[in-house]
Parts: structure tokens; C-alpha cells; sequence
């Protein structure tokens, strides 16, 4: 229940809960299509930002990507911009990783993800202990301590999940590690937060791709 987050976890929840907090909005109903579109099109801006990302966490695998569309800046109290909304294309996934310590609240706002748990981030424990699914208006939740170590993947069969996930250090952490650890082959690499764009404009890239692909005019050229 929301009352048993921790404090931390429970402030970034009071920020996308609710039916209000959704991805299709009155003034773009279609966004989650447009993005699915971007991502199968040879000349989306997804497809095109998606194949560039191939060896962003070492040898080139064009399925170990996902897009990053930052909200907002980066104040110092998190691991990167607080705000990210998060586009993981059908069979894409994560490498194992952690948050830096940081407390995290993610909300899937079109499709599902499934998230595999570990125990520690090691090349010793590749095995998760447990998994999940989470389906559209499902929320979860990462502390320092628990759910910390995790896989994404999309599993599904047609649809790309989207998420917003929100981090922020806890009041009683001293450290601020500024990066994601990840497992990289048989050791630990770092990963600095970074944005392939910022919501605005991808909102309105997604806007511009929609309308030329649907008035008959072609996809606009990624860039």
C-alpha cells in the first residue's frame, strides 16, 4: 500500500499516481502509437536513435537498448534527471544493474515489463531469485536496499512499454552516487544517466512523425 513506501519512495509516488498521470493526453490521444510507428519505421526517430544506442553498454547489441526522454533538470538529488520516461521496444532489455543507492517509483504507462530481481550485482548472481510483470497503471517501487539489483525486459508480443521512473536519494543518504552499476560481461561497469531527449521535444518529434506519416507525406527523418 502507498502508507508502507518509505518516505522517499511515497513523494515520487504522490507525483504519477492517478488516473491523470497518463501518456495519451486530449491534445495528443495517439502518442503511444505514434511512438510504436517511430520505433518500426526505417526512418523514426526511435528506430534511428534505437540502432545509434547498439553499443551503449559494450559489444554492439541492437536488442540491449531503450530509449531515455528526460523531464525537467538535473538538481543533484538524483542519479541523473529525476523524471525519465522510458521506451523499451517488444524483446529489448536492460543489462543487470542498480540505481546508485537512489529510491525509485516507476509507473508503466502503455504495454508491460517484466523485471527480473537479484540478489547483489555480481557475475557470481546471474540467476534471479524473483520476477515480475507490471501492466499498464501498475506501479513499483526500489529502495536503497530492496529491489535495488534488477533486469528489464519487454517480454510482450506487440507492444512497447513505456514507463515513468523516478529517482531521488533518500534523506539519509550521504553518498549521491552518481551513476547506474551494471553487469558488464564478469565485471561491474557505470553507466551516467544521460537523455536522448527531452519530453518536449520528443513530444512534438512524435507529433510531426504522426502527422506526416498519416497526411501521406512519409516519416520526418531521424536526427
Amino acid at each position: 500500500m502507498p502508507g508502507n513506501l518509505t518516505p522517499t519512495c511515497r513523494q515520487l509516488y504522490d507525483n504519477v499516481a492517478g488516473e491523470m498521470f497518463r501518456l495519451d493526453t486530449p491534445d495528443f490521444p495517439e502518442f503511444a502509437q505514434a511512438i510504436k510507428e517511430s520505433i518500426a519505421d526505417p526512418n523514426g526517430w526511435c528506430h534511428g536513435t534505437l540502432a545509434r544506442k547498439a553499443e551503449e553498454f559494450g559489444a554492439p547489441d541492437p536488442d540491449k537498448t531503450y530509449l531515455r526522454i528526460t523531464l525537467g533538470q538535473n538538481q543533484g538529488d538524483s542519479p541523473g534527471v529525476p523524471f525519465v520516461m522510458e521506451i523499451w521496444p517488444v524483446g529489448h532489455y536492460s543489462p543487470i544493474h542498480n540505481h546508485g543507492g537512489a529510491e525509485a517509483v516507476i509507473k508503466v504507462l502503455h504495454g508491460e515489463i517484466n523485471v527480473d530481481l537479484y540478489r547483489m550485482l555480481s557475475p557470481y548472481h546471474q540467476e534471479p531469485f524473483a520476477t515480475a510483470v507490471f501492466e499498464k497503471d501498475d506501479v513499483a517501487w526500489i529502495s536503497s536496499r530492496l529491489n535495488q539489483v534488477h533486469k528489464l525486459i519487454n517480454r510482450g508480443a506487440k507492444e512497447p512499454c513505456i514507463t515513468i521512473q523516478c529517482y531521488l536519494y533518500a534523506e539519509t543518504n550521504e553518498v549521491h552516487w552518481p551513476y547506474f552499476d551494471y553487469l558488464a560481461k564478469a565485471k561491474i561497469a557505470n553507466f551516467d544517466p544521460n537523455s536522448d531527449d527531452d519530453y518536449v521535444s520528443f513530444k512534438a518529434r512524435m507529433k510531426d512523425e504522426w502527422q506526416r506519416r498519416h497526411s501521406g507525406g512519409g516519416a520526418s527523418q531521424p536526427g
